[in-house]
C-alpha cells in the first residue's frame, strides 16, 4: 500500500469525462482523489441542451467559476497548464464537448469554441447528428460531408477528436480522415461486458494503432450485467483492454454524473431517465434504470485512490500505471493541441 500511496500522489491523474463537475460541490471530491485535471463535459450531444446558445450560456458560467475558485480551479488549454495545476495544487479543468451539436450546422463554430478553451469534442452522442451517426444508430452510414470539414478543422486548430458514443463505422471514417490521433475517452469491452455502448476488439485495435487511447467507464450498464458492479469487474475491462490495444494506450474516462447514486436521489434520477428515453439520447437496451452504482471501491471520485492499488495488483508497472493514469493523454495532448 505504501507503493500504491507514493505512486498515486507523484502521478499526473486525469478523468477524461466528467458530468459531475458541472456541480460546484463536487470538485474538492475529485482534489480529494488526487486528480490533477478533468475533462468537464461543457457542451452536449443531447436534446434541447445541444445548441450553440446553451453551450455559450454554460461556458459563461464555468468563466465565473475560474473567477470564483482562482485558488482551486485552473482552466486546462495547453499542456503546460496540465503541470502547472499539479505543482500549484490546483484542479486542472479542460474543457470536453459530449458531441458536436454545439457547433450547429457553422463550420466557423468549431474555432469559435476552440478560442474558448475546448479542446477535446465527442462527435456524436449515440444518435444521429450533422457530422455522424452514434453508437445505437443502425445502419451506421459513417462521417458525413460536414463531418469531414469539422474533423479537418479539429485538427487544424488543435483539437482532441473523441469517437466515444459515436457508431463504428463513423469512427472508423473518422480515424481515416483525421491526421491526428482520434481517443475514445469513456468505452470499455465489449468483450468483458456486452454492451452495444461498448467497444468490440476491432475498435480497440483500430484506436490503438491510430496512436489514440481508450477510457474505461464506470457507468454500472457499461461494466456488468449487475446492478453493483465492484472495482475488480472495472479491472477486468482494463486488464482486456490492454491486452489487446497495449497499456500505453489506455486512460481513464469514469464518467460521474449528476444524477448517480450518493449524488442525487432516485426520484430525481428516474425524471433524469425517462427524459433521456424519451428524448432518444438513451436507449433502455444499452441504459439500465436507476439508481445507478458506480463500481465498489471507487463510487465517487474521492475514491479514484483505489484504483492505483488496483492497477498495480493486476501486474501493471510502475510506469504503466503512471501511463494509465494520465500520462497516456498527456502524450496525445502533446501531439495535437497547439
Amino acid at each position: 500500500m505504501n507503493q500504491a500511496r507514493r505512486l498515486h500522489q507523484e502521478a499526473i491523474i486525469i478523468d477524461n469525462t466528467c458530468p459531475l463537475a458541472a456541480l460546484d460541490d463536487f470538485h474538492d471530491n475529485y482534489a480529494r482523489g488526487g486528480v490533477t485535471a478533468i475533462a468537464a463535459t461543457v457542451g452536449y450531444g443531447m436534446a434541447n441542451i445541444g445548441t450553440l446558445d446553451f453551450t455559450m450560456k454554460n461556458l459563461g458560467k464555468w468563466f465565473n467559476k475560474f473567477r470564483d475558485e482562482k485558488q482551486n480551479l485552473i482552466h486546462i488549454t495547453c499542456v503546460e497548464d496540465i503541470f502547472k495545476a499539479k505543482i500549484q495544487g490546483k484542479l486542472g479543468v479542460i474543457f470536453h464537448f459530449q458531441g458536436t451539436t454545439p457547433f450547429e450546422n457553422d463550420i466557423n463554430t468549431v474555432e469559435l469554441f476552440h478560442r474558448l478553451g475546448v479542446r477535446v469534442c465527442q462527435l456524436c452522442y449515440n444518435s444521429k447528428d450533422l457530422v455522424g451517426c452514434g453508437c445505437a444508430v443502425e445502419p451506421d452510414t459513417g462521417l458525413t460531408p460536414f463531418g469531414e470539414k469539422v474533423i479537418n478543422e479539429m485538427n487544424r486548430l488543435g483539437m482532441v477528436i473523441d469517437c466515444a458514443h459515436t457508431g463504428k463505422k463513423t469512427t472508423m471514417d473518422a480515424i481515416a480522415a483525421s491526421k491526428s490521433p482520434v481517443i475514445i475517452s469513456h468505452g470499455n469491452s465489449r468483450a468483458v461486458c456486452n454492451n452495444l455502448r461498448n467497444c468490440d476488439d476491432d475498435l480497440l485495435k483500430a484506436i490503438s494503432k491510430n496512436g489514440g487511447v481508450i477510457g474505461f467507464n464506470g457507468f454500472p450498464g457499461f461494466v456488468a450485467d449487475k446492478p453493483r458492479p465492484t472495482l475488480e469487474d472495472l479491472l477486468d475491462h482494463v486488464d482486456h483492454m490492454a491486452q489487446i490495444a497495449g497499456p500505453e494506450n489506455i486512460c481513464v474516462g469514469m464518467d460521474y454524473f449528476e444524477y448517480q447514486a450518493g449524488v442525487t436521489d432516485d426520484e430525481t434520477a428516474a425524471q433524469v431517465y425517462n427524459f433521456l428515453i424519451d428524448s432518444g439520447s438513451w436507449s433502455p437496451q444499452e441504459y439500465p434504470a436507476p439508481p445507478w452504482f458506480w463500481p465498489t471501491g471507487i463510487e465517487l471520485p474521492e475514491k479514484l485512490s483505489n484504483l492505483t492499488p488496483g492497477l498495480l495488483s493486476r501486474g501493471f508497472s510502475e510506469d504503466e500505471v503512471k501511463g494509465i493514469l494520465g500520462l497516456n493523454i498527456v502524450r496525445i495532448f502533446k501531439e495535437v493541441w497547439k
